[in-house]
């Protein structure tokens, strides 16, 4: 991450607030320190001593996404890519094994804030906001 030290806790759940404020996500962040956050986040969440083959590394990423995001439009191939391209998964030479790049995934996060679990934030905001509909409401 090329803009100052990696996020802590707190700003990593802040960037999710905001994009998970409207829902489910539809679509991938489009500034690249939410983009980089998302990745690190969505990387973080594999074990970093398993290699995964291509079968393995998409069960994980659609069971991390599952719940915050609208999986119809929002594809876990994509999110895999954008995990190669930025480095934060590596493939190796043949292409048919992949594994976290944890260098890459700490200068974006600090280690306590790869426990920000993004459904759980979206649970808690919808709560908030059916809350205040509640209040509001004549």
């Amino acid at each position: 991450m090329s803009s100052g030290e990696a996020k802590n806790k707190e700003q990593v759940e802040k960037v999710f607030r905001r994009l998970l404020k409207g829902g489910p996500m539809r679509r991938m962040p489009k500034s690249r320190g939410d983009l980089q956050v998302f990745l690190a986040l969505a990387a973080s969440a594999l074990d970093p001593q398993t290699q995964y083959d291509e079968p393995e590394l998409n069960d994980r990423l659609i069971e991390w996404m599952t719940g915050f995001t609208d999986l119809v439009v929002m594809d876990h191939v994509t999110i895999r890519r954008y995990l190669v391209d930025y480095a934060y998964v590596l493939r190796d030479i043949p292409g048919t094994r992949y594994k976290t790049n944890q260098t890459m995934i700490n200068t974006v996060i600090q280690p306590e804030a790869r426990s920000t679990l993004p459904l759980v934030m979206l649970e808690d905001i919808q709560r908030d906001q059916a809350h205040r509909r509640r209040v509001n409401s004549p």
